[in-house]
């Protein structure tokens, strides 16, 4: 793949917040000129974040030519800031502004963000929740922990789309186009939003040119933000008026050569004329199914009094035409199960499904109440073919309460913002654990329990969580580090100072006895290749698991023995492993810079893949070994 204009695999996406959440405007030939806001409301949010963002650089002005009888010229103003003022993002994240006049009077505005996203791939979701709701929202609705688009826009039978997007958006840079709106009535449906769409994409190619030197695979990004409600509007109304802006904005984005990425509200864009997604037509793109019942009902009941909850409302109402799911929903298992007892004998209802199609298996699941489900799998000659009935969102039962639960295990919120729970996870509770082995008994790969508890999927984690990847790479850092620090060992003052990076977990006064007690340092340096026993062994490296390997090795080292007894076995093993994972995190090619990956090459690679390859927080917790920042988040 060459590097020129003409010929690149230089990627860009686009991102809509929600099917039903644009406000109505005119769609034209030539697309979608969006706009979120009122004139006036538009003018405020546009003089408040000018006045967040850093002194402006790399001016360009440009100038647009409407078509028409009536054709005017329009001035277009695009500017580089730096960041946002307060939030800390200069070093990873430009903003572009485009502010367009014409006879001097504001006529439309964007803003746009380029975000290098390598460079802070191990804080991924902390670092895009700060800068907006809208950054916020794309992290963790389209991209894992570490930037990658989730696997389930790639790898699933539905999620995936029209699967013309695969593994070539996990790698670049992200260009996020936040806002975008013509302010100018009269210069609607005249081509200047696709104009400025295709200058904020051209100018930030550019951009990643120049300051690279390569655009291949390079991932940049738009969104498109909600609604506002007319007053006085019926449920009927309101939902017809999003149901066209939706469709005018998924028109725009597709006129502009935008494909939506697997069943999400997102959209990508390829400058690579031979990627799939330039051979797939508008008409041809995936668009999710929406349960058009359910919105109907939640416009309707966002009119009822305040004091009676939405969400109470609509379970009454689930309760008078679908009983039994209704109790799905609302009883404690016990319960459950013996309502479905005394109704066995009821001739209709099992099989209904929700306005959402799903059937009393998916409710039961995902409402974790394992009596119930095992209930109805024994007793309802229906539910084994529930198994794999699938929701509106093309979930089965077992897809569904994998996808809760791995929200569960990853996300958090408080009044509305959105942050990472990855490293606070500590199994999920027992409940789910029974769910997961009902609904996969019949899997090809069954999995023991404790791979079910901590979320592996290949089956070959030791104790559930350590994963065949992982302790490749440990038995590699325990190995580098090993030899590393041998060097300068006869030399107390010379080695502590060395390795001062290595000895952050130690107290201080095992530090101080290191530097005057050869005997004291050859046993800390010991521990590394104890843990690399231990972990070749297949034990993971818990501090019991240490002590066994210590105690079994056909000459345990004096020098070993002296320097736990001297730290303390738990802190001794701790102060050694804890820096371990933290190294080894380090060099990971998603928690760090890759250095592992490259080193190990195949023989990482052919090792299987799975879901706890890269977390290493949450391993190191379940080791034993974890951070000061635990908090408890008794989600269960």
């Amino acid at each position: 793949m060459t590097n020129d204009a003409e010929k690149t695999d230089l990627d860009f996406l686009s991102f809509t917040r929600s099917a039903t959440e644009s406000e109505g405007h005119d769609l034209t030939d030539d697309g979608f000129e969006y706009s979120e806001f009122s004139d006036s409301e538009e003018e405020e949010w546009w003089r408040e974040d000018e006045t967040n963002f850093d002194c402006e650089m790399d001016l360009e002005e440009h100038e647009y030519s409407t078509f028409g009888d009536m054709a005017r010229t329009v001035k277009i103003r695009l500017s580089l800031t730096s960041s946002d003022k307060g939030t800390n993002c200069s070093r990873w994240m430009i903003n572009f502004i485009v502010e367009c006049t014409c006879d001097g009077v504001t006529a439309a505005n964007a803003l746009a963000r380029y975000i290098h996203r390598e460079g802070m791939r191990s804080e991924f979701w902390e670092r895009m929740e700060r800068p907006s709701e809208e950054t916020c929202h794309v992290a963790f609705q389209v991209f894992d922990r570490y930037g990658d688009v989730k696997a389930k826009y790639k790898d699933h039978p539905v999620q995936r789309g029209s699967g013309v997007w695969g593994n070539e958006l996990d790698h670049g840079p992200l260009f996020l186009i936040e806002k975008l709106h013509v302010t100018a009535l009269e210069l609607r449906r005249k081509g200047l939003g696709k104009e400025v769409v295709s200058l904020l994409l051209k100018k930030a190619k550019k951009f990643c040119l120049d300051e690279r030197g390569d655009a291949r695979t390079k991932i940049f990004s738009a969104i498109l933000m909600g609604p506002l409600n007319k007053l006085g509007q019926s449920a009927e109304e309101r939902l017809m008026i999003r149901g066209q802006a939706q469709f005018g904005a998924i028109h725009f984005w597709r006129a502009c050569g935008f494909r939506r990425i697997g069943a999400s509200r997102s959209f990508a864009f390829s400058f690579d004329l031979q990627h799939q997604s330039r051979a797939l037509s508008a008409a041809s793109d995936f668009d999710p199914r929406r349960d058009c019942a359910d919105d109907l009902e939640d416009e309707k009941l966002s009119e009822a009094v305040s004091f009676i909850e939405p969400k109470r409302l609509k379970l009454e109402r689930l309760r008078d035409v679908l009983p039994l799911h209704h109790a799905a929903l609302t009883l404690p298992d016990e319960d459950l199960q013996s309502f479905f007892v005394a109704h066995i004998d009821v001739k209709i209802g099992w099989n209904q499904v929700t306005n959402s199609e799903a059937t009393l298996l998916h409710l039961t699941a995902c409402e974790l109440k394992p009596m119930s489900t095992r209930w109805l799998l024994e007793n309802v000659q229906l539910a084994d073919s529930w198994k794999t009935a699938r929701d509106i969102d093309g979930y089965t039962p077992l897809e569904a309460l994998q996808e809760k639960l791995e929200i569960m295990r990853t996300q958090g919120e408080v009044r509305l913002r959105v942050f990472s729970l990855s490293d606070q996870f500590r199994g999920y509770p027992d409940t789910a654990v029974s769910c997961l082995s009902l609904l996969s008994r019949h899997d090809t790969l069954v999995l023991n329990e404790a791979c079910l508890r901590y979320g592996c999927k290949c089956g070959e984690c030791l104790e559930g969580y350590l994963s065949a990847r992982m302790r490749s790479s440990l038995i590699f850092q325990g190995e580098t580090k090993y030899d590393l620090i041998q060097d300068g060992i006869d030399d107390g003052d010379f080695w502590i100072s060395d390795n001062d990076y290595i000895l952050v977990h130690l107290d201080r006064n095992v530090r101080e006895s290191l530097g005057t007690d050869k005997s004291l340092r050859k046993g800390f340096v010991n521990i590394f290749r104890v843990a690399v026993e231990c972990l070749k062994a297949k034990r993971v490296p818990t501090t019991e698991n240490l002590e066994w390997c210590c105690n079994n090795q056909t000459k345990s080292s004096q020098d070993t023995q002296n320097y736990l007894r001297h730290a303390g076995t738990q802190k001794g093993c701790r102060a050694v492993l804890r820096y371990l994972f933290d190294a080894t995190k380090e060099e990971d090619e998603k928690a760090g810079d890759g250095e592992c990956q490259y080193t190990l090459k195949e023989d990482w690679s052919d090792l299987p893949p799975c879901r706890n390859d890269h977390e290493f927080e949450f391993v190191a917790r379940a080791c034993g070994y974890g951070g000061d920042d635990f908090i408890s988040l008794p989600w269960w």
